[in-house]
């Protein structure tokens, strides 16, 4: 019996000691004092502002807090090695207050610290102010400048058959500018509009204009094929050239053989005269062998003739344009992103051929350069468009 009565008095002073530990408060440092000495400096769509923190051991991290429209609040943290953070998304230059908290490590706030602060023209609007709208081939065309490189989002609305404005391209983009289109209309005159979104959800105002798109239509790969000239300078490696119009980018791309150098040109037979409009260069998909890398085309030109000599000389060929293709992010070599990787192995990277060139039925693509050092190339699909005659 005394066993047993020794084992009770245990059990009895394990659960009530636990239940007076967990009773204890988990931390008791006091609030922290204020922040002191708060300057900002405005930036687009925001601030920058600098502290003099307090010299508190139980300090933990600085705290901003602030509303960039009625009912959206948004908090920024700065850890406490730090006299400095940004705050951003304001939607306007107009004065808006911040309010400072230094917070330990308990979690508790000191008294805040306000600052009016005047932010900078923000990208939504820089973006907007600079939008251009153009009528090309199927649609309209989109020229803008972001000045500040800030992630947006360009929509393009169109008036569907009952004239309602209907999103038509929503084109995500940090380029400083750009171009883009918005396409697959016919050439009946219709109002289109466009405006700035950027990722708190602020928005631009919307431009409008009625625009008549230009006529062009999407030639029949089925009728393209290859034409052996006896000057073609390309080796083929991986592929053959009918992979450029099978409509397929995976791995069945065309690729010149290594080391069969630059320049180099192929030629094709589109089974059609057309009047070129346009043309899209679907670039290889890949990590090292991918767009904007090795045998990837970066400057390029495209000849046309309608009757091609059989010695495969020059002479019976018009150039129609030279091309270069253009990273989005504009990073260095090597860097590719995910933006990057979307417009050139998914959408495509769309070329304009000039308005005054001839119809023409034949085409040569000559490669002068390559994103990398190499002395090959490789393309996963072209696709041409224009008025056939």
């Amino acid at each position: 019996m005394k066993k047993y009565y020794i084992i009770y008095l245990l059990i009895t002073l394990v659960v009530f000691g636990c239940k007076d530990e967990k009773q204890k408060p988990i931390n008791t440092d006091q609030a922290p004092g204020p922040v002191s000495n708060v300057q900002a400096t405005p930036i687009a769509g925001g601030a920058k502002i600098t502290y003099d923190r307090p010299k508190d051991e139980s300090l933990l991290y600085i705290k901003a807090k602030y509303n960039i429209r009625p009912g959206v609040e948004r908090e920024v943290k700065a850890s406490y090695y730090q006299n400095t953070l940004t705050v951003d998304g304001f939607p306007d230059t107009i004065d808006y207050t911040v309010k400072l908290y230094a917070v330990s490590r308990g979690g508790n706030e000191s008294a805040p610290v306000s600052v009016t602060i005047n932010p900078l023209t923000p990208p939504v609007k820089a973006v907007f102010q600079t939008l251009k709208m153009t009528s090309t081939y199927g649609g309209v065309r989109v020229n803008f400048s972001n000045d500040a490189e800030a992630d947006v989002v360009i929509t393009v609305l169109a008036a569907d058959s009952t004239k309602d404005l209907v999103p038509s391209e929503t084109y995500y983009t940090k380029r400083r500018e750009g171009v883009f289109a918005a396409r697959g209309f016919d050439t009946t005159s219709r109002k289109f509009g466009i405006y700035v979104r950027d990722r708190w959800n602020n928005h631009s105002d919307t431009l409008f204009a009625t625009l008549t798109p230009m006529f062009e239509q999407k030639l029949d790969k089925s009728k393209f094929k290859e034409v052996d000239l006896p000057t073609d300078t390309y080796q083929p490696h991986i592929g053959k050239i009918p992979n450029l119009w099978d409509d397929k980018l995976g791995g069945n791309i065309f690729h010149t053989k290594p080391g069969s150098g630059l320049p180099q040109w192929f030629t094709f037979d589109m089974g059609v005269t057309a009047t070129l409009s346009r043309f899209k260069i679907h670039h290889r998909d890949g990590t090292t062998d991918g767009p904007y890398t090795g045998g990837d085309p970066k400057i390029y030109e495209i000849w046309g003739s309608n009757n091609p000599a059989n010695d495969g000389s020059w002479d019976s060929w018009i150039l129609l344009s030279r091309f270069e293709s253009v990273k989005p992010s504009g990073l260095p070599e090597g860097t590719v992103t995910t933006e990057d990787k979307q417009f050139a192995v998914v959408d495509g990277e769309d070329f304009d051929f000039p308005a005054d060139i001839p119809p023409v039925r034949y085409l040569r693509f000559k490669t002068i350069k390559v994103w990398g050092a190499l002395d090959h190339m490789y393309i996963a699909e072209l696709t041409f468009w224009g008025n056939v005659k």
